[in-house]
């Protein structure tokens, strides 16, 4: 239940926003989860709130959000699943074609991040409360977004 909270797209969002780590703008910005000591839980209501499930949902998130905007499918992954968005005229064709590519996927809208750096950090934990940072990448280096290149230190 924690690994699919953290890497489910919609879930991990809502779990940082529990947490106070700042997120952009997405269909579920404000969301926060129930929090008992060091349980988080995400009921289904919570998490169907972060999802756009129609043309118009869509639109709606993306005309509050403000364009650009990134149409993300929760499951997707290796570039599929994520189209840019620059203005509403676009939403009903790249909202069908993410739909199409990860069928049965939630889908969510977040805020276009322009000059960003996409760093990863490797993680471990155990059932006592203890965890490490092992080391971080820079995979900014992609393609249609997928990485191409992770670089690290040496």
């Amino acid at each position: 239940r924690a690994m699919w909270a953290l890497g489910d797209k919609i879930a991990s969002s809502i779990v940082a926003q529990t947490a106070e780590v700042p997120t952009l703008p997405w269909s579920g910005s404000g969301l926060k989860a129930q929090y008992s000591g060091k349980k988080i839980k995400i009921s289904s209501e919570l998490f169907k709130k972060g999802c756009v499930s129609t043309v118009e949902e869509c639109l709606a998130s993306a005309n509050k959000i403000g364009f650009p905007v990134m149409i993300k499918a929760s499951e997707g992954g290796g570039g599929k699943g994520i189209r840019k968005v620059d203005n509403a005229e676009e939403i009903p064709t790249l909202f069908r074609q993410v739909q199409t590519e990860v069928p049965g996927s939630p889908i969510f809208i977040m805020k276009l991040a322009k000059c960003a750096r996409h760093l990863e950090v490797q993680l471990l934990a155990d059932n006592y409360g203890n965890a490490i940072s092992l080391f971080g990448r820079d995979c900014s280096i992609q393609r249609r977004h997928q990485k191409i290149i992770e670089e690290a230190l040496a």
